[in-house]
Parts: structure tokens; C-alpha cells; sequence
């Protein structure tokens, strides 16, 4: 079974590398959340070889701030679901 993790972050200027590696760290937490409530195989894991950073998606608030927001994803399974 394989399981899609997804995050975003919105940051006040653009830093596509700084992004991707809070994003990593997100998904990385959110995998283990996964776990711990359950909700996947204590044995499956991140391909961090299927990690997609999208963005930055640009937009304004309400006080004329602009945002930069970076989207990623990676799947997850378990070692012997993936390929060899």
C-alpha cells in the first residue's frame, strides 16, 4: 500500500531550497504521526526519491504583504512494496 503525504508553507520571500527543507522535515513528521496514531505499517517509510516541490504560488493579504507558497508531496510504503 502506498500513502501520499502532502504539506505547505507560506513564506514572506522566495527560497525554493529553504522550503524544500522545512517541507521534508514536515513530511518526515507527518509520516511519523502516521504511525503513532496508527493510521499506517510501522514499517513503511518516505521515498524521499518521489518528493515533488511545487511553488512558490504568489498572493497578497489583506495588509498588501506578499506570500510565497511551496507545496510537496512524497510517497510513502512499505520496503517490500516498492519496487526492486
Amino acid at each position: 500500500m502506498t500513502t501520499i503525504y502532502s504539506a505547505s508553507v507560506p513564506l514572506p520571500y522566495q527560497h525554493r531550497q529553504g522550503a524544500a527543507l522545512g517541507l521534508r522535515a514536515e513530511l518526515r513528521h507527518l509520516v511519523e504521526l502516521g504511525y503513532l496514531l496508527g493510521r499506517q505499517a510501522p514499517d513503511e517509510l518516505p521515498d524521499w526519491d518521489t518528493l515533488v516541490v511545487t511553488g512558490p504560488d504568489q498572493s497578497t493579504d489583506a495588509r498588501g504583504r506578499v506570500w510565497f507558497e511551496y507545496t510537496a508531496t512524497v510517497r510513502a510504503s512499505r520496503a517490500d512494496d516498492r519496487p526492486a
